[in-house]
């Protein structure tokens, strides 16, 4: 747009625009961390090459939330071991949480190791809410799981024992 200046000319001035910023909406956020956490978990390895004497892995999840059972009748997740990831994670299911979620892998590392059959625990979400207040507050959310695990049984060790001829086949052998 021309506008005058002070010596009657005409000149060129850029308008001033005012942009208004759009706050991004929370829920945008948590998808955003979602989406990052789900990123890593597929960058892991699967775990059949983790943990390669591992024949199965079945969990029983049940989700708790500020102590009292919420979700559903919890979750029963059968692993396809060449399929599913090493780092087990599982997202908090508050629509509340920020950032939040329940990470089993240093768990079934620990239970693989030891080689130990069932592992029953509990583990606090790391996420954080918002109060009315506008106070962030631990989630609070908790889950409780037992893992049950099954493992290869070991070959028997082979010794490269002399295979033993026949009589008759050494008798041939001297001809």
């Amino acid at each position: 747009m021309k506008t005058l200046t002070d010596d009657g000319a005409g000149a060129l001035f850029p308008h001033a625009t005012n942009y208004r910023v759009r706050a991004v909406p929370k829920s945008e956020l948590r998808k955003e961390a979602r989406q990052r956490t789900s990123d890593r978990v597929e960058k892991s390895t699967s775990l059949a090459i983790q943990y390669p004497r591992l024949k199965a892995l079945k969990m029983n999840l049940l989700y708790f939330d500020r102590e009292i059972v919420s979700w559903g009748h919890g979750l029963v997740y059968r692993a396809n071991l060449e399929t599913a990831k090493s780092m087990l994670h599982f997202n908090c299911p508050s629509s509340l949480c920020d950032g939040g979620g329940f990470d089993l892998s240093k768990d079934l590392s620990t239970a693989v190791a030891g080689r130990e059959k069932i592992i029953i625990g509990v583990v606090p979400c790391r996420g954080s809410r918002e109060q009315e207040t506008g106070k962030m507050t631990p989630c609070k959310s908790v889950l409780h799981f037992k893992m049950k695990l099954s493992f290869e049984t070991r070959a028997p060790a082979r010794h490269n024992a002399m295979v033993r001829k026949s009589p008759a086949t050494n008798q041939r052998n001297k001809k």
